[in-house]
């Protein structure tokens, strides 16, 4: 065989072949275009078939209708009960924002010299002030406790604020002498021998001292109390006597709040133990009905609060709990706040047990807090006596009550429980007994009521921080939760009832097809009934 034919014989048995594996080389091509061109489309389809939009329009539609009924304010304010680490509200209250100042307004008895003599039936005071201070808060050692309660030590400090003050603290003051005058009346009623020995131990003190304003509000200190101090240490246990010394000396306290769930919204971050009892520092719960439960220290109240509760504050340094009512709606910094006044009763007697009165009984308008100072006769009341019984000079002249300038108030965002501003002011006053035990000099202080000093706390604001929080919580939330959730409801329900329609339109389409196909059979089946019918006939008729 020539070598023509047989390459002509080689490429006539290699030409079936090669076009056997170009046919199969294109078909799988083919393959792979249609798989890679078909897979979205299938991936869609699954997605987007009739059961996976029914799906999830079942699911839009439950969410919408669960967050309408418990909104995202409602799940916030509900985990805040937890107090979490780490959440706003934990940290926040933690490290609280520096916002009080401290105001103190300080008394100086104008004519001691002509009270003393005889000539002025009355002292006269004169106001000075403000001093302005910081108010520290601390808060340490926190524990979580198994009953759904929180442990935590406070501690408060006030911070001189130099560019705040005006008024120099070096300036002199006549003031009463609070260690000769507040123990001879809390030995009003001892033995005569026990006011014979104190006596002779202040025979040299004067009824008024001459002092700075720094040191009657941080250093007064005299010879008396150390020597009252060495003999009697029970009955004098201190030997400085400054106002705000006294008052933040032992401004350290152990306190037991509620928080979780199980105590709901009204009664979240109440107080439920001070320093590990429930009844008021003190007081012998035996004599004393009142709890100091229900109450709180004024950084955070309960939540959903509404207009017809009494917000209850707790203040060491009045030794009372002071109950606040609503007066007014008002808008700060554009969030919808509650103003609660405290009550200008909230000094007066009460029938049944009186645990702030002393013997002989208080007017009104005073509340006794020497169970918080060492049994020392201190007494309360609002600033200049601007509520009570009495009129403002029955004790002193020179006092000016205003009730805009001496009342105390909170403002507090209701659903969060977060007050935006809040004012505290409180007067204290040396509570001189019958002195007529004594000698002539010490009977004309005899049941006089002193005004030594008052305090204003006052938080001005919150940082913009917590401000934009609960301005987004309470004004943008939730109309923004209504506007996206009603948007997914009508998204669900779009879904779900097109899906409907698309199934009975596919199902009349099928009727529709099966009744014509039927029909067209019927028709096919009558004229075969027919033509056989005339075949016979024309059988028949042949």
């Amino acid at each position: 065989m020539s070598e023509s034919s047989t390459r002509c014989a080689d490429d006539s048995d290699s030409g079936p072949r090669d076009s056997l594996n170009s046919l199969l080389q294109n078909s799988e091509a083919g393959k792979s275009e249609c798989s890679a061109q078909c897979e979205p489309e299938k991936r869609r389809a699954y997605c987007c078939n009739s059961v996976a939009q029914c799906v999830w329009g079942v699911l839009l539609l439950i969410m919408s209708i669960g967050g309408l009924l418990y909104t995202p304010l409602d799940l916030m304010l509900w985990e805040k009960l937890n107090m979490r680490p780490g959440f706003p509200p934990y940290e926040w209250w933690a490290d609280p924002p520096d916002e009080v100042k401290l105001r103190a307004y300080v008394f100086n008895v104008t004519n001691h010299d002509r009270y003393m003599r005889g000539l002025d039936d009355k002292l006269n005071v004169q106001e000075l002030g403000p001093v302005v201070y910081l108010e520290k808060l601390l808060h340490s050692n926190i524990h979580f406790n198994e009953n759904n309660t929180l442990t935590y030590t406070a501690k408060r400090f006030a911070i001189f604020l130099p560019d705040e003050n005006d008024i120099d603290l070096n300036a002199t003051i006549f003031v009463p002498n609070l260690a000769l005058l507040g123990i001879s009346s809390y030995l009003s009623t001892a033995p005569y021998i026990a006011k014979l020995l104190f006596r002779g131990i202040a025979y040299q003190s004067d009824f008024f001292l001459k002092k700075t304003i720094y040191e009657y509000l941080w250093e007064y200190r005299e010879p008396i109390l150390d020597t009252s101090k060495s003999i009697a240490p029970g009955l004098v246990p201190v030997n400085n006597m400054g106002m705000l010394a006294r008052i933040y000396a032992d401004f350290t306290d152990e306190v037991t709040v509620k928080i979780g769930p199980q105590w709901g919204h009204g009664h979240f971050f109440q107080i439920d133990r001070f320093h590990g009892e429930p009844q008021l520092p003190g007081y012998d719960p035996q004599e004393c009905p009142d709890r100091i439960f229900g109450s709180t220290e004024g950084v955070m109240y309960q939540q959903h609060i509404t207009k017809k509760d009494i917000l209850l504050y707790w203040r060491k340094t009045v030794c009372k709990l002071m109950p606040l009512y609503f007066d007014s709606e008002l808008t700060v910094d554009n969030v919808s706040v509650y103003r609660f006044n405290l009550s200008e009763s909230v000094f007066e007697r009460t029938n049944g047990t009186d645990c702030y009165n002393t013997e002989p009984p208080l007017p009104p308008g005073l509340s006794d807090a020497s169970k918080c100072y060492y049994n020392f006769p201190m007494v309360v009341s609002f600033p200049h006596f601007y509520t009570g019984g009495l009129p403002k000079d029955h004790y002193v002249t020179g006092l000016q009550p205003d009730r805009y300038k001496h009342n105390s108030y909170a403002v507090v965002e209701p659903l969060t429980g977060t007050p935006f501003r809040s004012v505290a002011r409180m007067q204290s006053n040396l509570h001189l007994k019958d002195l007529s035990g004594f000698s002539e000099g010490y009977n004309k202080f005899s049941n006089l009521i002193i005004p030594l000093f008052w305090a204003e706390y006052n938080q001005e604001g919150l940082p913009k921080r917590i401000q934009g929080t609960i301005f987004f919580m309470t004004v943008i939330l939730p109309p923004l939760t209504t506007v996206v959730l009603t948007a997914t409801l009508l998204l669900a329900c779009f879904i779900i009832f097109r899906q409907i329609y698309i199934h009975n339109f596919k199902n009349d389409s099928l009727n529709s097809v099966l009744q014509l196909q039927y029909n067209q059979n019927k028709v096919i089946a009558s004229t075969k009934w027919f033509a056989n019918e005339k075949e016979v006939f024309l059988k028949s008729s042949s």
